[in-house]
């Protein structure tokens, strides 16, 4: 576990690092993210993001409605 900012940090380490790694440096921290994709997926990366992006806009469309109740 890392301290990073006054806060604990776990450090997940996945053993089968067969994925795309990215390195991005952010102020002080750190941030290395390895992507792993399924072969067998059934929808493009592009239709996962565009459902991804629809269900956050319908999430903060909700919370507004509920905000102005």
């Amino acid at each position: 576990m890392q301290q990073t900012g006054g806060k604990y940090m776990h450090e997940n380490k996945n053993k089968q690092n067969t994925g795309t790694k990215t390195i991005k440096k952010i102020g002080k921290a750190t941030y290395e993210v390895v992507v792993h994709f399924n072969e067998n997926a059934t929808e493009t990366m592009q239709d996962k993001l565009k459902r991804i992006m629809l269900r956050e806009m319908e999430r903060e469309k909700h919370q507004k409605v509920d905000k102005n109740d």
